[in-house]
Protein backbone atom coordinates (compact mmCIF):
# COMPACT_ATOMS: atom_id res chain seq x y z
CA UNK A 1 0.00 0.00 0.00
CA UNK A 2 1.18 3.65 -0.92
CA UNK A 3 0.09 6.45 1.51
CA UNK A 4 0.49 10.06 0.93
CA UNK A 5 1.60 12.23 3.89
CA UNK A 6 2.42 16.10 4.92
CA UNK A 7 6.37 15.91 5.73
CA UNK A 8 6.34 16.86 8.78
CA UNK A 9 3.37 15.22 10.49
CA UNK A 10 5.27 12.13 8.72
CA UNK A 11 8.07 12.78 10.21
CA UNK A 12 7.62 13.37 13.59
CA UNK A 13 5.58 10.19 13.76
CA UNK A 14 7.84 7.82 11.36
CA UNK A 15 8.33 5.31 13.78
CA UNK A 16 4.70 5.21 14.85
CA UNK A 17 3.05 4.69 11.67
CA UNK A 18 5.27 2.48 10.74
CA UNK A 19 4.65 0.18 13.38
CA UNK A 20 1.22 0.11 12.32
CA UNK A 21 2.55 -0.39 8.73
CA UNK A 22 5.41 -2.25 8.45
CA UNK A 23 5.16 -2.26 5.00
CA UNK A 24 3.75 0.90 3.90
CA UNK A 25 5.21 2.96 0.92
CA UNK A 26 5.00 6.67 1.96
CA UNK A 27 5.33 9.72 -0.34
CA UNK A 28 6.09 12.92 1.06
CA UNK A 29 4.10 16.37 0.48
CA UNK A 30 6.05 19.12 1.64
CA UNK A 31 5.97 22.33 2.68
CA UNK A 32 6.86 23.92 -0.80
CA UNK A 33 3.98 21.70 -2.48
CA UNK A 34 6.72 19.13 -3.88
CA UNK A 35 6.34 15.58 -4.11
CA UNK A 36 9.16 12.44 -2.96
CA UNK A 37 8.65 9.40 -3.18
CA UNK A 38 12.14 7.58 -1.43
CA UNK A 39 14.38 10.89 -1.61
CA UNK A 40 13.27 11.72 -5.20
CA UNK A 41 11.47 14.80 -6.47
CA UNK A 42 8.43 12.88 -8.50
CA UNK A 43 5.11 14.29 -9.85
CA UNK A 44 1.64 13.78 -9.66
CA UNK A 45 1.31 11.06 -12.49
CA UNK A 46 4.13 9.14 -10.98
CA UNK A 47 2.22 8.13 -7.92
CA UNK A 48 -0.56 5.93 -6.46
CA UNK A 49 -1.60 6.59 -2.81
CA UNK A 50 -3.83 4.45 -1.76
CA UNK A 51 -4.45 6.41 1.75
CA UNK A 52 -3.68 9.83 2.41
CA UNK A 53 -4.34 11.86 6.02
CA UNK A 54 -4.71 15.54 6.73
CA UNK A 55 -2.80 16.70 10.26
CA UNK A 56 -3.61 19.30 11.91
CA UNK A 57 -0.31 21.13 10.54
CA UNK A 58 -1.71 20.71 6.90
CA UNK A 59 -5.25 21.76 7.69
CA UNK A 60 -3.42 25.02 9.30
CA UNK A 61 -0.98 25.20 6.25
CA UNK A 62 -2.04 27.48 3.57
CA UNK A 63 -1.17 24.03 1.26
CA UNK A 64 -4.69 22.62 2.13
CA UNK A 65 -6.93 23.28 -0.93
CA UNK A 66 -3.97 22.17 -3.36
CA UNK A 67 -4.13 19.27 -1.29
CA UNK A 68 -7.34 18.63 -1.86
CA UNK A 69 -7.29 19.16 -5.79
CA UNK A 70 -3.99 16.81 -5.64
CA UNK A 71 -6.62 14.14 -3.94
CA UNK A 72 -9.52 14.99 -6.19
CA UNK A 73 -7.40 13.28 -9.14
CA UNK A 74 -5.84 10.28 -7.55
CA UNK A 75 -7.99 7.43 -9.44
CA UNK A 76 -5.67 5.04 -6.48
CA UNK A 77 -7.43 6.88 -3.43
CA UNK A 78 -9.27 4.65 -1.49
CA UNK A 79 -9.08 6.19 2.25
CA UNK A 80 -8.72 9.70 3.56
CA UNK A 81 -8.71 10.18 7.29
CA UNK A 82 -8.75 14.13 8.13
CA UNK A 83 -8.42 16.20 11.45
CA UNK A 84 -11.76 17.89 11.12
CA UNK A 85 -14.87 17.26 12.77
CA UNK A 86 -17.10 19.61 10.56
CA UNK A 87 -16.92 18.22 6.84
CA UNK A 88 -19.02 21.09 5.09
CA UNK A 89 -16.54 23.61 4.27
CA UNK A 90 -13.85 21.56 2.33
CA UNK A 91 -14.57 18.90 -0.66
CA UNK A 92 -15.22 15.79 1.54
CA UNK A 93 -18.26 15.62 -0.35
CA UNK A 94 -16.57 15.44 -3.44
CA UNK A 95 -14.46 12.60 -2.24
CA UNK A 96 -17.12 10.53 -0.66
CA UNK A 97 -19.17 10.72 -3.94
CA UNK A 98 -15.62 9.61 -5.65
CA UNK A 99 -15.97 6.31 -3.48
CA UNK A 100 -12.92 7.55 -1.20
CA UNK A 101 -13.60 5.71 2.27
CA UNK A 102 -13.53 9.33 5.01
CA UNK A 103 -12.78 8.54 8.57
CA UNK A 104 -12.93 12.00 10.64
CA UNK A 105 -11.92 13.12 13.80
CA UNK A 106 -13.12 13.62 17.42
CA UNK A 107 -10.50 14.83 19.45
CA UNK A 108 -11.61 17.83 19.79
CA UNK A 109 -14.76 16.91 22.05
CA UNK A 110 -12.79 17.24 25.10
CA UNK A 111 -11.24 20.39 24.27
CA UNK A 112 -15.04 21.49 23.29
CA UNK A 113 -16.74 21.18 26.08
CA UNK A 114 -13.98 22.44 28.85
CA UNK A 115 -14.28 25.47 26.53
CA UNK A 116 -18.34 25.44 26.90
CA UNK A 117 -18.47 24.65 30.51
CA UNK A 118 -15.52 27.52 30.97
CA UNK A 119 -17.06 30.19 29.11
CA UNK A 120 -20.37 29.69 31.00
CA UNK A 121 -19.02 29.40 34.50
CA UNK A 122 -17.20 32.32 33.62
CA UNK A 123 -20.83 34.10 33.36
CA UNK A 124 -22.78 32.84 35.64
CA UNK A 125 -20.24 33.32 38.02
CA UNK A 126 -19.49 36.79 37.19
CA UNK A 127 -15.72 36.64 36.69
CA UNK A 128 -15.31 39.41 34.26
CA UNK A 129 -17.50 41.73 36.67
CA UNK A 130 -15.06 40.61 39.90
CA UNK A 131 -11.81 40.92 37.04
CA UNK A 132 -12.77 44.46 36.96
CA UNK A 133 -13.74 45.88 40.34
CA UNK A 134 -10.71 43.94 41.77
CA UNK A 135 -8.87 46.66 39.64
CA UNK A 136 -11.15 49.04 40.95
CA UNK A 137 -10.32 47.82 44.32
CA UNK A 138 -14.43 47.25 44.75
CA UNK A 139 -14.71 44.84 46.89
CA UNK A 140 -18.71 43.97 46.85
CA UNK A 141 -20.22 40.41 46.71
CA UNK A 142 -22.81 39.10 44.36
CA UNK A 143 -24.58 35.91 44.16
CA UNK A 144 -23.94 33.38 41.00
CA UNK A 145 -26.47 31.22 38.37
CA UNK A 146 -25.59 27.61 39.69
CA UNK A 147 -25.30 24.77 37.19
CA UNK A 148 -26.97 21.82 39.16
CA UNK A 149 -30.51 21.44 39.01
CA UNK A 150 -30.51 23.35 35.36
CA UNK A 151 -31.77 21.73 32.33
CA UNK A 152 -29.35 21.13 28.90
CA UNK A 153 -30.93 20.84 25.70
CA UNK A 154 -28.08 19.35 23.47
CA UNK A 155 -28.74 19.53 20.00
CA UNK A 156 -26.29 16.99 18.17
CA UNK A 157 -25.51 13.62 20.32
CA UNK A 158 -21.84 12.67 18.32
CA UNK A 159 -19.16 12.84 20.69
CA UNK A 160 -18.87 16.35 21.25
CA UNK A 161 -22.40 16.38 22.50
CA UNK A 162 -21.66 13.47 24.58
CA UNK A 163 -18.92 15.18 26.30
CA UNK A 164 -20.82 18.20 27.11
CA UNK A 165 -23.31 16.09 28.62
CA UNK A 166 -20.78 13.66 30.69
CA UNK A 167 -19.78 17.14 32.39
CA UNK A 168 -23.33 18.80 32.70
CA UNK A 169 -24.30 15.57 34.65
CA UNK A 170 -21.44 15.70 36.82
CA UNK A 171 -22.69 19.08 38.11
CA UNK A 172 -26.42 17.35 38.73
CA UNK A 173 -28.20 19.05 35.98
CA UNK A 174 -30.55 16.96 33.57
CA UNK A 175 -29.71 16.45 29.95
CA UNK A 176 -31.96 16.50 27.01
CA UNK A 177 -30.30 14.80 24.10
CA UNK A 178 -31.44 15.87 20.46
CA UNK A 179 -30.61 13.08 18.08
CA UNK A 180 -31.90 10.45 15.75
CA UNK A 181 -30.28 7.26 17.46
CA UNK A 182 -32.35 6.31 21.29
CA UNK A 183 -29.29 4.76 22.83
CA UNK A 184 -27.39 8.08 24.65
CA UNK A 185 -25.09 5.90 26.58
CA UNK A 186 -26.55 6.46 29.66
CA UNK A 187 -25.38 10.47 28.93
CA UNK A 188 -29.16 12.04 28.81
CA UNK A 189 -31.86 11.60 30.95
CA UNK A 190 -34.48 12.30 28.00
CA UNK A 191 -33.82 12.05 24.27
CA UNK A 192 -35.69 13.97 21.75
CA UNK A 193 -35.81 13.71 17.56
CA UNK A 194 -35.25 17.07 15.90
CA UNK A 195 -38.88 17.55 14.78
CA UNK A 196 -39.81 17.66 18.66
CA UNK A 197 -37.13 20.57 18.71
CA UNK A 198 -39.68 23.52 19.25
CA UNK A 199 -41.29 21.59 22.03
CA UNK A 200 -37.94 20.70 23.58
CA UNK A 201 -36.67 24.76 24.08
CA UNK A 202 -39.18 26.11 26.62
CA UNK A 203 -37.50 23.78 28.99
CA UNK A 204 -34.16 24.09 28.35
CA UNK A 205 -31.71 26.69 30.66
CA UNK A 206 -28.74 25.76 28.14
CA UNK A 207 -29.00 25.55 24.75
CA UNK A 208 -25.75 23.97 23.05
CA UNK A 209 -25.77 23.54 19.41
CA UNK A 210 -23.32 20.83 18.68
CA UNK A 211 -24.85 19.22 15.55
CA UNK A 212 -23.30 19.08 12.08
CA UNK A 213 -24.39 21.59 9.22
CA UNK A 214 -26.20 20.00 6.54
CA UNK A 215 -28.72 21.20 4.26
CA UNK A 216 -31.33 19.71 7.73
CA UNK A 217 -29.47 21.87 9.88
CA UNK A 218 -28.79 24.96 8.07
CA UNK A 219 -30.56 28.41 10.06
CA UNK A 220 -31.77 25.96 12.55
CA UNK A 221 -31.36 28.68 15.21
CA UNK A 222 -34.00 31.06 13.54
CA UNK A 223 -36.94 33.37 14.76
CA UNK A 224 -39.43 30.07 15.32
CA UNK A 225 -36.50 28.21 17.52
CA UNK A 226 -35.68 31.63 19.45
CA UNK A 227 -38.99 32.71 20.27
CA UNK A 228 -39.18 29.36 22.15
CA UNK A 229 -36.36 29.72 24.21
CA UNK A 230 -36.59 30.12 27.97
CA UNK A 231 -36.01 33.14 29.69
CA UNK A 232 -32.87 33.97 31.23
CA UNK A 233 -31.78 30.84 29.12
CA UNK A 234 -28.20 30.52 27.13
CA UNK A 235 -27.44 29.75 24.01
CA UNK A 236 -23.97 28.32 23.11
CA UNK A 237 -22.86 27.78 19.52
CA UNK A 238 -19.73 25.76 18.98
CA UNK A 239 -21.01 23.81 15.64
CA UNK A 240 -20.74 25.93 12.36
CA UNK A 241 -22.26 29.78 12.13
CA UNK A 242 -24.44 28.86 9.56
CA UNK A 243 -27.07 27.36 11.94
CA UNK A 244 -27.51 30.40 13.43
CA UNK A 245 -29.65 33.22 11.81
CA UNK A 246 -27.46 35.85 12.85
CA UNK A 247 -30.06 38.35 12.10
CA UNK A 248 -32.63 36.52 13.78
CA UNK A 249 -30.38 36.28 17.07
CA UNK A 250 -29.42 39.92 16.98
CA UNK A 251 -33.13 41.07 17.43
CA UNK A 252 -34.12 37.76 19.91
CA UNK A 253 -31.11 39.19 22.19
CA UNK A 254 -32.18 42.46 21.94
CA UNK A 255 -35.33 41.60 23.54
CA UNK A 256 -33.74 40.10 26.12
CA UNK A 257 -34.73 36.09 25.00
CA UNK A 258 -32.05 33.99 25.18
CA UNK A 259 -30.44 36.17 27.80
CA UNK A 260 -27.19 35.45 26.21
CA UNK A 261 -25.16 33.83 23.77
CA UNK A 262 -21.81 32.02 23.86
CA UNK A 263 -20.45 32.01 20.07
CA UNK A 264 -17.35 30.50 19.04
CA UNK A 265 -18.51 30.11 15.20
CA UNK A 266 -20.08 32.76 13.02
CA UNK A 267 -21.24 32.78 9.39
CA UNK A 268 -18.54 34.63 8.11
CA UNK A 269 -15.00 34.64 10.23
CA UNK A 270 -13.72 36.85 11.51
CA UNK A 271 -17.08 38.88 11.25
CA UNK A 272 -16.61 42.17 9.47
CA UNK A 273 -15.78 45.08 11.23
CA UNK A 274 -19.23 46.81 11.65
CA UNK A 275 -20.77 43.51 12.79
CA UNK A 276 -23.14 43.17 15.95
CA UNK A 277 -21.72 40.81 17.48
CA UNK A 278 -18.39 42.64 18.65
CA UNK A 279 -20.23 45.27 21.12
CA UNK A 280 -23.50 43.10 22.05
CA UNK A 281 -23.51 43.36 25.83
CA UNK A 282 -25.48 39.95 25.88
CA UNK A 283 -22.63 37.68 23.65
CA UNK A 284 -19.47 36.19 24.27
CA UNK A 285 -17.19 36.01 21.02
CA UNK A 286 -14.26 33.86 20.91
CA UNK A 287 -12.48 33.42 16.97
CA UNK A 288 -13.38 29.87 16.55
CA UNK A 289 -11.04 28.68 18.94
CA UNK A 290 -13.12 25.93 21.34
CA UNK A 291 -10.87 23.23 19.73
CA UNK A 292 -7.75 24.35 21.24
CA UNK A 293 -7.25 22.40 23.82
CA UNK A 294 -3.73 21.49 24.69
CA UNK A 295 -4.49 17.48 24.55
CA UNK A 296 -6.59 17.98 21.06
CA UNK A 297 -2.99 16.99 18.58
CA UNK A 298 -1.84 14.19 20.41
CA UNK A 299 -5.40 12.08 20.75
CA UNK A 300 -5.78 13.19 16.63
CA UNK A 301 -2.72 11.66 16.38
CA UNK A 302 -4.01 8.83 18.38
CA UNK A 303 -6.76 8.29 16.83
CA UNK A 304 -5.50 8.51 13.28
CA UNK A 305 -2.59 5.72 14.30
CA UNK A 306 -5.69 3.29 15.52
CA UNK A 307 -7.06 3.30 12.58
CA UNK A 308 -4.14 3.09 10.44
CA UNK A 309 -4.20 0.03 12.24
CA UNK A 310 -7.19 -1.38 11.49
CA UNK A 311 -6.63 -0.52 7.67
CA UNK A 312 -3.77 -2.53 8.15
CA UNK A 313 -5.91 -5.50 9.55
CA UNK A 314 -8.29 -5.23 7.30
CA UNK A 315 -10.93 -4.24 9.79
CA UNK A 316 -13.54 -1.61 10.63
CA UNK A 317 -12.82 1.85 10.35
CA UNK A 318 -13.75 3.81 13.32
CA UNK A 319 -15.69 7.48 12.55
CA UNK A 320 -16.59 6.68 9.39
CA UNK A 321 -17.79 9.49 7.35
CA UNK A 322 -21.43 9.34 6.12
CA UNK A 323 -22.83 10.96 2.84
CA UNK A 324 -25.85 12.42 4.47
CA UNK A 325 -23.46 13.55 7.38
CA UNK A 326 -22.28 16.19 4.89
CA UNK A 327 -25.21 17.20 2.67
Amino acid sequence: MQALYFKPSYERLRERIHAAAPELDVVLYDEAGRLWHHGVEVLPKDIKPDWCWIHTELFFSPLLHEYFRLMLHLPSLKWLHTVNTGLDKLPYLELVEKGVTVTNNHAQAIAIAEFVFGQLLADWQNVYDYRAKQQQKVWKHRGFREVHGTHWLVVGFGEIGKEVARRAKAFGATVTAVRRKQDTEGLADFVAPQERLLEELPRADVVVIACAANASTRDLVNKHFLDAMKEKSVLINIARGDLVVEAHLHAALDRGKPDYAILDVFNHEPPVEDSWVWAHPRVSLTPHTSNGGTGMRARSEANFLDNLALMVKGQALRNLVRHSDIV
